[in-house]
């Protein structure tokens, strides 16, 4: 009788446990409850809330909202191809891809037990919220949004993951970033889906926003190629009024959280005033900030010659450390590279831990720092260079990756760098050393994320893409009359844009594919410029489509 309890009470508790273990997040509870009673979440799907949505289980949601449209005469007018594959009969399926919603993935196949990734998410939503009768798809529901893994991105989901975002149908996730490849589950397919299905539960991401700055910088021009520069809070009250005798007045300011950088006159002298302790440090200046991390308080060298060993470690609420350094590069990624003693440097994250360390002897008067290109002098990647030119090393994560008596440039995106095989001749490296590209004449330039240019003859430059593997692909043959053309316009994400020729700008992904044309009738005097991941030329923004705004 006992044991006959004793299994009752087990059944009891394992029915218990799978029952909890069916039940939705506590934040898509409410969602899925609304969904299921508007009879827009099948069978398959309305189970198994936190593990990940399959392609035809996607289809089978789609299919529903679409059907419960229908119904109410909430759809346009389609006409439907004629569709099959040959992995799949499911109905929904079938009828997502007669209507445009969905693809097979080549072959005449559907996949439909592969799982579903969030950029897949967001085209499908796309593409069946444009099903919808009176459904707009303006230029404003496709602005872009910067976020921050942005480049990850393909080209074909770009405006879909941009529209599922401006509609409120998708949120991002914690850090500004999108997480195109991540799966997506059942309660975050049922989430979304009903945000598609009805508009009023539709929602704005508010994590990806970044908070208000106490402190806003205004120039006002006082006389012909002379600028005043004030410092002012949220309210347009000006402050440093009583700082020494500028009446709140500076050639120039820099603001990086509660510390100020002050340069008084043209002449390059620097302070630095924190505004929370009302503390002024006169002769330094603020410098290798790392976003809102981090950054350092350096002696000014302008102000009496180079001084070592007096670096602190500031952070944006107004604190720093009570130890000092002797910074070797900037912070990046939350690191930076310090020399410890005359044998002896070290990596350090933002408070001051040591992450690695290794023998080199790194002597002030006989060595630098490269700081000349953008993956110079950052995070724990730096090039030595010796003072006379003789000698160029590259350090990276605590390991000496390269030496030679010839120029070495560690490239910003990627593990490579640039190696001068002979005098004007160069070609690209990966950190063991391997050679990626064949040799180029005259100049090769990082430019972007797996993104060169190199030098053809006096008027034209070359841009190829060259991934890890050493795979080369040649992008676009430009015309530049005025010289070398310098590092690409870009988005800070993964989105470049490229005068291709007289009238033409080109915007392309880091994976070569062009997203659209802009095309301009006029000269085009100024130089390219990103806005908010738009494309600015001459007087007019442009979404990276090509659609001018």
């Amino acid at each position: 009788m006992k044991r006959t309890i004793a299994a009752i009470l087990s059944a009891a508790m394992l029915v218990t446990a799978a029952a909890a273990a069916e039940a939705p997040s506590s934040w898509a509870k409410s969602a899925v409850d609304t969904a299921r009673n508007a009879g827009i979440v099948p069978e398959q799907v309305d189970q198994a809330y936190t593990q990940s949505i399959t392609r035809a289980d996607f289809c089978a949601l789609a299919a529903a909202v679409y059907r419960t449209w229908e119904k109410s005469g909430n759809v346009k007018s389609v006409d439907k191809a004629v569709v099959s594959f040959s992995d799949t009969k499911d109905e929904d399926v079938l009828l997502c891809a007669a209507l445009g919603v969905v693809n097979g993935v080549g072959g005449g196949k559907f996949a439909p037990q592969q799982q579903l990734t969030r950029q897949q998410a967001a085209s499908m939503l796309h593409r069946l919220g444009n099903l919808r009768k009176n459904a707009k798809d303006s230029v404003k529901d496709r602005m872009p949004h910067v976020f921050a893994d942005g480049a990850d991105i393909q080209a074909w989901a770009r405006s879909d993951v941009y529209w599922a975002y401006n509609s409120g149908v998708m949120n991002g996730v914690s850090g500004n970033r999108f997480a195109p490849n991540n799966s997506y589950t059942h309660e975050q397919s049922i989430a979304t889906m009903l945000r598609l299905y009805d508009t009023k539960y539709a929602v704005k991401d508010d994590s990806t926003s970044s908070t208000d700055s106490k402190y806003y910088i205004n120039r006002a021009v006082v006389g012909p190629g002379v600028s005043q520069v004030y410092l002012e809070d949220a309210k347009g009250n000006r402050l440093l009024t009583d700082y020494k005798d500028t009446k709140g007045e500076f050639y120039d300011i820099e603001l990086f959280g509660e510390w100020v950088t002050l340069r008084e006159t043209v002449a390059y002298k620097h302070d630095v005033h924190n505004m929370k302790t009302g503390e002024t440090l006169e002769n330094y200046a603020v410098s290798g900030t790392d976003g809102e991390q981090a950054g350092w308080l350096r002696p000014s060298p302008e102000n009496g010659g180079e001084v070592y060993g007096k670096d602190r470690i500031i952070y944006a609420d107004g604190t720093s450390s009570t130890q000092t350094y002797d910074a070797l590069t900037d912070f990046k990624d939350g690191k930076a590279v310090v020399r410890v003693d005359s044998k002896t440097i070290a990596a350090i994250d933002t408070t001051g831990k040591t992450l690695w360390s290794m023998n080199f002897a790194f002597d002030h008067s006989k060595m630098a720092v490269e700081i000349l290109l953008a993956g110079d002098g950052k995070g724990d990647r730096f090039v030595v260079v010796n003072r006379d030119g003789s000698s160029y090393t590259i350090i990276a994560g605590g390991k000496r990756i390269a030496s030679s008596s010839r120029a070495l440039q560690l490239n910003q995106y990627s593990d490579t760098y640039i190696a001068a095989e002979s005098t004007g001749y160069y070609a690209l490296y990966n950190f063991k050393g391997k050679k990626l590209t064949k040799t180029y004449q005259n100049a090769f330039d990082e430019v972007g994320q797996n993104i060169y240019s190199h030098w053809i003859n006096d008027k034209e430059y070359e841009y190829i893409r060259c991934d890890a593997d050493g795979t080369n692909k040649v992008l676009f043959r430009v015309k530049c009359p005025n010289g070398r053309p310098g590092t690409l316009p870009t988005d800070g994400a993964g989105v470049y844009a490229l005068r291709t020729d007289e009238h033409t700008i080109t915007c392309f992904d880091r994976f070569g594919t062009t997203l659209g044309t802009i095309k301009n009738d006029g000269a085009m005097t100024q130089e390219i410029t990103f806005e908010n991941g738009c494309v600015r030329v001459m007087d007019k923004l442009y979404l990276p489509t090509g659609e001018e705004i």
